[in-house]
């Protein structure tokens, strides 16, 4: 193969190392990305969640009053009952029934003083909580923007780098063209490979002294007999 045909080749390997440099650096912005996104879904739902936590207590505690207020009207109703009956049995399942509403009265204010402890405390942990959560949201916010914007200067740099390639394949014959392609599959976007103190950076095996001696004297380019990849030592 010609040398020119080398040195043409030699740049669609750097321009194809530089596309596959550039999609693993996008794969990785990506992920970047979606972790973010992830552990900011998880900010989101402990605010959700505070805010879901602390309507359910008041939605509780409001009911509870609610049944206080029923339990006292329902006692009031009794009491003036028994101030109307000349009956004894009557009086005493009165009594009964007033028994009850007394009981269940100081049952709801027990319950009604237990849940607004608990609705103090958990106000308390969430007032500490919220700031650090909104910190943490706006915080991830940013970073995810920043990784947006970094993903699409990548996209845009292997949108023209991949342009850049479909000009210069345009100048290479077919027959090196098809060799390139073949040696991509079997070598990767390694195939034309620099030496680099007698070793062969492709495989990573030394060279014979005598065809190293020949790539620093002719400045030439041989294949390597461990891999078969094209080498040079400077061109």
């Amino acid at each position: 193969m010609r040398r020119e045909e080398i040195l043409r080749l030699l740049k669609i390997q750097e321009i194809d190392q530089e596309i596959e440099r550039l999609e693993r650096h996008l794969r990785k912005v990506r992920e970047e990305r979606e972790r973010r996104e992830r552990e900011l879904a998880g900010v989101c739902e402990e605010e959700t969640s505070l805010e879901r936590k602390e309507a359910e207590l008041t939605g509780k505690l409001r009911s509870l009053r609610e049944k206080l207020s029923e339990e006292e009207d329902l006692l009031e109703k009794t009491e003036r009952r028994m101030l109307a009956v000349r009956k004894d049995h009557e009086y005493r399942a009165l009594l009964r029934e007033k028994a009850k509403h007394e009981d269940t009265i100081l049952k709801l204010f027990y319950d009604i003083e237990d849940l607004e402890r608990k609705i103090s405390e958990f106000r308390e942990e969430a007032e500490r909580r919220y700031p650090l959560l909104k910190r943490k949201a706006e915080e991830l916010r940013e970073e995810i923007e920043e990784l947006i914007d970094e993903e699409n200067t990548v996209i845009n740099r292997l949108k023209n780098t991949k342009e850049d390639r479909e000009k210069l394949i345009e100048s290479i014959d077919e027959a090196s063209l098809r060799f390139y392609n073949e040696a991509k599959g079997r070598f990767g976007t390694t195939i034309i490979a620099k030496i680099e103190e007698g070793v062969c950076t492709g495989c990573g095996m030394k060279i014979p002294d005598v065809l190293f001696s020949k790539l620093v004297r002719e400045n030439s380019i041989e294949r390597c007999p461990s891999c078969g990849r094209y080498i040079y030592y400077r061109l």
